[in-house]
């Protein structure tokens, strides 16, 4: 009887792992893998014919010398990462929050803007992006030309003075349908009994009922994505290699597509252990501060009776 029952056990196991076995050996070989080997770059120095010598903290030194340095496009990169977070904690968070409420509320219209929002998730992002730039090719300076006579209007995706914004604007809307699915979907899940209940003690407006019902008890979605958020300051690109690919205006440079276009333009691979350095430094000054934002969420945030 243990023998067929151990049998049987070991049958599961196996069927288990056999669905588990490859992606686990896809996540050991590239991103263990390549992360492991990034670590040991950033200490080693690669000369013009492949030659590996160990460097020390040199590759430190010169990426620190790069970023204090007379390289604009390196602290521009690093400046809109920090305004790109900054704008979706302040702005774009509480504009999720207000939209997904509408929705779950099912105010007039809530089909209607869940159609619109829900179209970037709908079609291909590239489509997307692509529908976008023929719209501001196109769409926009004729609309210019007919409301106000102006037929010089600026390419709002290249010109200096517009693009930042115009790529600030495309994120947001994007973003919206990833928000107004798990937003929405978070709020649904909240038992219908315990609005009454507010009701009953008090909460008789919208406005207190999202900030005392509402809010803590979708508090844990909620911290995930600030979490999330933070841990990919540094690395998200956004829309812009799907925009611009090799050519943004380098006033829309943020780090994960500084960081995409060394790598694409480096020559060799010397110039490979400065970005690993690069890279192990960022890693070193987000990840202790993600951990110390998530216990600050944990700690300061509402709790649940």
């Amino acid at each position: 009887m243990k023998k067929a029952l151990t049998t049987k056990k070991m049958s599961e196991r196996l069927f288990i792992g056999s669905f588990i076995f490859y992606p686990l050996l896809l996540f050991a070989v590239f991103y263990v893998g390549v992360n492991f080997n990034s670590i040991l770059m950033a200490f080693e120095f690669i000369d013009f014919e492949g030659n590996v010598t160990w460097a020390g903290f040199e590759n430190f030194k010169l990426f620190i010398e790069q970023l204090t340095g007379e390289n604009p496009y390196l602290k521009v990169s690093l400046i809109n990462s920090l305004k790109m977070y900054i704008i979706n904690l302040v702005i774009c968070m509480p504009l999720y929050i207000l939209f997904s409420y509408m929705l779950f509320k099912k105010c007039m219209f809530h089909k209607s803007i869940r159609f619109v929002v829900m179209i970037p998730q709908i079609i291909s992002g590239v489509l997307m992006a692509l529908v976008f730039t023929k719209f501001l090719d196109w769409a926009i300076p004729d609309i210019a030309l007919q409301l106000w006579g102006e037929e010089e209007f600026p390419n709002l995706l290249k010109h200096p003075d517009y693009s930042f914004g115009t790529v600030l604007f495309y994120m947001i809307w994007s973003s919206f349908s990833t928000s107004l699915i798990v937003y929405p979907n978070a709020m649904n899940s909240i038992d219908p009994e315990i609005i009454e209940a507010g009701q009953i003690d008090g909460i008789n407006n919208m406005f207190l009922e999202l900030r005392y019902i509402i809010l803590p008890l979708i508090y844990p979605t909620l911290s995930t994505f600030l979490i999330t958020g933070f841990a990919g300051i540094l690395s998200n690109p956004g829309p812009l290699t799907t925009f611009y690919l090799y050519d943004a205006p380098y006033e829309t440079y943020n780090m994960g597509y500084y960081y995409f276009l060394q790598v694409v333009h480096v020559s060799n691979q010397s110039g490979y252990p400065v970005l690993a350095a690069g890279g192990l430094i960022m890693t070193i000054l987000v990840a202790p501060l993600t951990h110390l934002f998530k216990w600050i969420l944990d700690k300061f945030g509402p709790e649940v009776d």
